[in-house]
């Protein structure tokens, strides 16, 4: 699909939407992953200038952030949200995050929940990589945590976890929160599924390792009652004016990301160049 006609196609459905009060019913949780000028064809590496552009456009429409928690305990049991809510999320645990990502968050009074895969931060700032490919460091992990960030884990080593052998999967999921939880000294109770790979099975091991919660790939806003371990995110793409992020706030991208990820599970997984215990990143959403 041409950009002029997806641009299109989200103009008529966010048209069609404002007819119904504005934008899609429930709470929508934005998925980042990296913030940073140095990739600048990669989608998943949103612009330093865009993303504070982003988090300014949400202040000035009213939106209020709230924790991954809040958002758990309202799908869980209808805790009470401001009228105006959003949850900001952050996959893979690049150094950027902290760098850029973080001030601007704090600019503008919101907070985030940065999934981390343990290995990635465990193996440390290598020499093999590039500096704008780094990992975050405990201690900056330690300082989201002391300002009011939430950390997740999103596995070990980032491998797909619906692809591995069931007790490969447990060690995955548990030995993610052990590592986080022994080196901030902070509980870890959300989980985020590398590339949104997950089966009923894989749901199973994150509740019986002590999560509370877990986010998908998933397109769409969520609502009470729905599954705590299977929330939906909004992607934010590198690509995305000002404009394409205000019509994806609303929910008129929804139905073309599901139609994209339908497309995306029929091609081979693309890679990033960091390694994680000898292996590499699996990326994509």
């Amino acid at each position: 699909m041409t950009r002029f006609l997806r641009q299109t196609l989200s103009t008529l459905t966010y048209r069609a939407l404002q007819r119904r009060n504005g934008q899609a019913q429930g709470l929508r949780i934005l998925m980042y992953h990296r913030v940073t000028d140095a990739h600048p064809r990669d989608r998943l590496c949103v612009p330093i200038a865009r993303f504070a552009e982003q988090m300014q456009f949400l202040q000035e429409a009213g939106y209020e952030s709230v924790t991954f928690a809040q958002a758990v305990a309202w799908v869980t049991h209808g805790a009470t949200l401001p009228p105006r809510a959003v949850a900001i999320t952050f996959d893979d645990g690049f150094e950027d995050n902290f760098l850029y990502a973080y001030p601007a968050l704090t600019r503008h009074h919101f907070t985030g929940c940065f999934f981390i895969p343990s290995g990635f931060i465990a193996a440390g700032q290598a020499p093999t990589l590039r500096p704008e490919d780094w990992p975050m460091t405990w201690a900056q992990l330690k300082e989201l945590v002391q300002h009011g960030h939430e950390i997740g884990a999103h596995s070990v080593t980032h491998r797909k976890l619906a692809h591995l052998a069931l007790e490969e999967v447990r060690r995955e999921v548990q030995q993610s929160k052990a590592a986080l939880e022994q080196q901030l000294e902070w509980p870890v109770e959300f989980f985020c599924y590398p590339a949104g790979d997950y089966t009923a099975a894989v749901k199973d091991a994150v509740q019986a390792s002590g999560y509370r919660g877990a986010c998908t790939v998933e397109p769409g806003a969520n609502h009470p009652q729905e599954d705590p371990l299977a929330l939906k995110r909004t992607e934010v793409s590198a690509f995305d004016s000002l404009w394409d992020f205000e019509k994806k706030l609303a929910g008129a991208y929804d139905w073309m990301h599901i139609a994209a990820q339908t497309l995306q599970h029929l091609k081979p997984t693309r890679e990033c160049t960091n390694a994680v215990e000898g292996r590499k990143l699996e990326v994509g959403s």
